[in-house]
């Protein structure tokens, strides 16, 4: 039974989402707030990318995990301000050649 309402939950909460800018075609948002939506699916993505990630270097002996550096390259490219696409290929590539390497 609960799986089924787990079901039904993300089919409301997911049509919801999909039908909300057709019903709320006239509502205005703020300026604060509409920045704040436009940052929320990175926080998003960091949070789920940062748990399986920092577990790995948690439970580990040594910290020096492939999942750790490989997202240290990655910080280090989206600081130097360096195309997604690049940083994604750089950085599974990256993980790829230290897991083979570690």
């Amino acid at each position: 039974m609960s799986d089924a309402l787990l079901i039904l939950g993300m089919i409301a909460v997911t049509w919801g989402v999909r039908a909300a800018p057709f019903v709320l075609s006239n509502l205005v948002l703020s300026s604060r707030l509409l920045k704040f939506l436009n940052v929320v699916p990175a926080g998003v993505l960091a949070a789920l990318v940062a748990e399986p990630i920092l577990t790995s270097a948690v439970h580990e002996a040594s910290p020096l995990q492939p999942e750790l550096l490989a997202a240290l390259i990655c910080l280090i490219l989206g600081l130097m301000r360096a195309p997604m696409l690049v940083t994604v290929i750089v950085g599974m590539g990256s993980f790829w050649l230290l897991r083979l390497a570690l």
